[in-house]
């Protein structure tokens, strides 16, 4: 279930609505079993306070519940219908006659801050039976309970199926990676070099003997302070907030002004240019494209910037720097503990493929066709998110009704 903002208990009943105790309209009871009775290959699922369903080979229930983790961080109801085994600190709510199972979990759901604003302890926060049965539930008509749970179902139905959608194209990018940078495209002769077998016609060279640029920032006596920053200005002068596994973020910004970006040396990007972390969150790494909304951008002292040079097409690069192949590496290569960092002499030792420049722009756009449908499909899962925050607002109130 997608991570919403909860809690839209309100103080009006709406007309026909009751507010009702949880403990009154449902059975409420804990499981017996521990984590360590779980096995691999379970006939049923065995619910913990973890997000990962466990298996067991017997089964405490056959029933539809709301299931409901009674102790750790989060404390988030998931639905489920059929035999299951139970946790000795996770409660199964059995909805009676009055509750309509996904209406309650819906509502349940939404609300879920409920059980962790008043859940006890200090190191571990937990749940007791009391808690869970006093707290107080919009109850509609059965039928307009249904139609909500219908609605709300839907819209659950149409988050899941582009999730599963995302999860495919990762998959299937991934694996295209994989095949396109070591295999390439259309290909019948390879050769044997120390980052595996790759076409004939490619070469292999090392960021130091390529054409590849590693520029660092401006570490001198102009490094911009607290007060050379403000929200606006001349010139978008990156923090770490900025560059992220995915790319940029601008959710947050700070710039300095024409004079003080002057006063700096090296550190300006230039489009086509490649950002990646070096220090405290390393191998972080984003790509300064046309579409990106800023003519004017320097790097902090915790970055690199990576210039292709004429041996590459600088998408291709950054498709390959930000590949799978290259996460691992960013990680082996940073030193210390306490502030990771990235040293530039191991940076410049990673090998690097070169094939063609015209394969490179085929191979890059290849990728970038399914990096596009992933975007896509995030849109989508953001645009039925925010549908849904709606409808629950509107549903789960009474503020709109379905009969």
């Amino acid at each position: 279930m997608i991570n919403m903002k909860a809690e839209i208990l309100q103080k009006n009943t709406p007309k026909g609505w009751q507010r009702v105790k949880l403990g009154d309209i449902s059975d409420i009871t804990n499981g017996k079993t521990n984590t360590q009775d779980a096995v691999a290959d379970g006939e049923y699922p065995l619910f913990d306070r973890s997000v990962t369903i466990k298996r067991s080979n017997k089964y405490l229930f056959d029933k539809t519940a709301v299931i409901l983790p009674g102790e750790g961080a989060e404390f988030v109801p998931r639905y489920y219908s059929g035999k299951f085994d139970l946790h000795q600190r996770v409660y199964a709510i059995f909805p009676g006659e009055v509750a309509d199972p996904l209406y309650l979990f819906q509502y349940l759901y939404t609300n879920r801050e409920v059980f962790a604003r008043n859940a006890v302890g200090s190191t571990v926060k937990s749940l007791r039976l009391p808690i869970i049965q006093a707290v107080d539930v919009l109850l509609p008509p059965l039928t307009e309970q249904k139609n909500i749970a219908e609605i709300l179902g839907v819209v659950d139905e149409q988050i899941q199926k582009t999730e599963e959608i995302i999860t495919s194209t990762k998959k299937l990018k991934k694996g295209l990676e994989q095949q396109l940078f070591t295999r390439g495209i259309g290909h019948m002769k390879f050769k044997k070099t120390k980052i595996g077998e790759i076409p004939e016609n490619w070469n292999v060279v090392t960021i130091r003997n390529s054409s590849i640029a590693l520029i660092d920032g401006d570490r001198g006596v102009n490094y911009p302070k607290k007060d050379d920053f403000s929200a606006d200005g001349y010139c978008l002068f990156l923090s770490a907030k900025n560059v992220s596994k995915n790319g940029f973020v601008f959710e947050e910004t700070s710039f300095i002004s024409k004079e003080k970006d002057a006063a700096l040396r090296k550190g300006k990007l230039e489009r086509g240019d490649i950002i990646l972390t070096s220090r405290g969150t390393v191998g972080n790494i984003a790509y300064y494209h046309e579409r990106v909304p800023f003519n004017n951008i320097r790097i902090n002292s915790g970055m690199l910037i990576i210039r292709h040079g004429a041996q590459f097409d600088p998408l291709f690069l950054y498709k390959y720097l930000s590949g799978p192949q290259m996460a691992a590496k960013y990680l082996s290569m940073g030193s210390g503990s306490a502030q990771p960092q990235l040293p530039v002499g191991s940076l410049e030792q990673v090998e690097v493929p070169v094939p063609p420049i015209s394969e490179q722009k085929k191979i890059s756009q290849m990728i970038s066709d399914v990096d596009e449908k992933i975007q896509v499909n995030q849109k989508l899962k953001f645009k039925l998110i925010q549908l849904k925050q709606g409808l629950m607002q509107d549903l789960l109130t009474g503020k709109k009704r379905t009969i």
